[in-house]
């Protein structure tokens, strides 16, 4: 199984779930499709496609922070291209807010927003990522990566 961080993580399947479909079938968790981890409060990572998560050590591999998700910290560390958790993705950063400083009030719609959605646009394709949405209201940015370094707001 593999083995998650602190209790603010999560996975989905849960390690429960995990359990039970590796028992009644054999090898499940060599390719679990669309596995996520998720940090509450800070966003997730849905992994596309089938995953091998046995033995996956997420304490080490993955790292959620205010506004940015680090995955595979260390590079010697990072599998190549496709292999663990170095594949293609879909990761939702929260607390993504388009604030007016001086009132610290949260916009939620108009030209603020407008100009704030393609800052992220544009940071997107600056980290190699493509832009998928952004809820202004929820401040939930979501973007797809094909590989994984560092991606986040900064």
């Amino acid at each position: 199984m593999p083995k998650l961080p602190h209790g603010d993580y999560f996975i989905e399947p849960s390690i429960e779930e995990l359990a039970a479909k590796e028992r009644a079938e054999p090898g499940y968790c060599s390719q679990v499709r669309d596995f996520v981890v998720g940090r509450r409060g800070y966003g997730s990572i849905k992994f596309l496609g089938e995953t091998d998560v046995r033995g996956l050590d997420l304490e080490s591999i993955v790292e959620f922070n205010n506004r940015e998700v680090i995955v595979y910290k260390d590079d010697s560390k990072k599998p190549l291209l496709g292999e663990g958790l170095n594949k293609a993705a879909e990761v939702t950063l929260l607390n993504i807010k388009c604030m007016n400083k001086k009132t610290g009030e949260q916009y939620v719609e108009g030209p603020r927003v407008n100009k704030y959605k393609e800052m992220l646009v544009k940071k997107a394709e600056e980290q190699g990522a493509e832009f998928v949405s952004f809820d202004a209201a929820k401040g939930e940015w979501k973007f797809r990566v094909k590989h994984f370094s560092a991606y986040g707001l900064w």
